[in-house]
């Protein structure tokens, strides 16, 4: 991992990284946080050295070469950018919360001030008996009043700016979610897939994992028949199925192409095959026709394979197995339910 630092250091850097990017007008898109970010990181001196010599020639970082320096320094150096990834994003989302905090703490504090201001001046007033105090009181309210006017002016700025910290806020989490969802289908993707493994074989109490990985049968040639417009509505109606059966902690996720996979926490083989025959059945008696011309469709089926974890093991060994007794339930004439032994 190239960047160790935690999420507090990790703010630092990009609070850096910004204004410098203001500075040369670099357009904020994720390369040029990325590279500015690890830039101030100091973990690439090379990197350091050629946008130095960009900023020197050019005052600026041109989008192409940013891409380049990106996938060469970044990218090319560290394979682990999914855990990099989160920690950019868990490094804005404290600079976000932290401006949020402060505003609202400075906007509380300004009208406490202003309002003990103008109630001192009010008391000191009714007390005044010289025309000369009298005349420095009035000044000072009038000088009061102006600085609660810019307050005021202040507040509705930072009202503002509170507004669009919210957008942000908002936006963070659309592209988490974005970026750990399958676009098609709306279930999580292959990386949630491998982070949830980790999350159920880390936890202190250990428990079985059953997976369960489904083929969808002779894609294939349902694409190359009907068009690959339908094949993406059988996906779709594939994901529908599996959202409403794979309720928690059973967790459907679109594998890759017409394969999807489900992880089963807690459960044994015999308990996961269950699952995948309820799938395998209902998905067999879904109906499908072509609005667009009315023909109906053949029914889709599906073969499924099912494995257990072998005490602490990685990912791969039980996607193996799993693909195994997937590949020999559709040797054995497809649309069934085959456990591996």
């Amino acid at each position: 991992m190239i960047f160790s630092e935690d999420s507090e250091q990790a703010a630092v850097f990009l609070r850096k990284a910004v204004p410098k990017m203001i500075q040369h007008k670099i357009v904020p898109n994720p390369f040029n946080y990325t590279l500015w970010y690890a830039y101030f990181s100091m973990n690439f001196p090379e990197l350091n050295r050629e946008l130095d010599y960009m900023l020197d020639r050019f005052g600026t970082c041109p989008g192409s070469m940013s891409e380049k320096l990106f996938l060469k320094y970044v990218i090319g150096s560290d394979e682990d950018v999914e855990s990099r990834k989160l920690l950019f994003q868990q490094a804005v989302a404290g600079i976000v919360d932290s401006l949020s905090e402060s505003i609202d703490v400075t906007a509380k504090q300004s009208r406490d001030f202003s309002k003990a201001l103008n109630d001192d001046i009010e008391s000191l007033s009714s007390s005044a008996e010289s025309t000369e105090v009298s005349s420095l009181l009035s000044n000072l309210s009038e000088n009061a009043n102006g600085l609660c006017r810019i307050n005021e002016a202040f507040q509705g700025e930072m009202s503002k700016a509170q507004l669009e910290i919210q957008s942000l806020r908002q936006q963070l989490e659309e592209s988490k979610e974005q970026a750990n969802t399958d676009a098609l289908t709306g279930l999580n993707n292959r990386r949630v897939f491998e982070s949830l493994y980790l999350e159920f074989t880390n936890k202190e109490q250990q428990y079985d994992i059953a997976l369960i990985m489904m083929d969808i049968d002779k894609f294939k040639i349902f694409n190359d028949t009907h068009g690959h417009v339908m094949g993406d509505q059988v996906l779709k109606v594939v994901g529908r199925l599996l959202k409403v059966e794979c309720t928690e902690p059973v967790v459907a996720v679109r594998f890759g192409g017409e394969e999807f996979a489900i992880l089963c926490p807690g459960l044994n083989a015999s308990s996961a095959g269950k699952i995948a025959e309820n799938l395998r059945v209902k998905l067999s008696r879904i109906t499908l026709s072509n609005k667009r011309t009315g023909e109906k469709l053949p029914p889709v089926t599906a073969s499924f394979g099912v494995s257990v974890t072998q005490g602490a093991e990685l990912l791969h060994h039980l996607v193996e197995r799993a693909d195994k007794a997937l590949y020999a339930a559709k040797e054995s004439g497809r649309n069934r339910v085959q456990i591996f032994s």
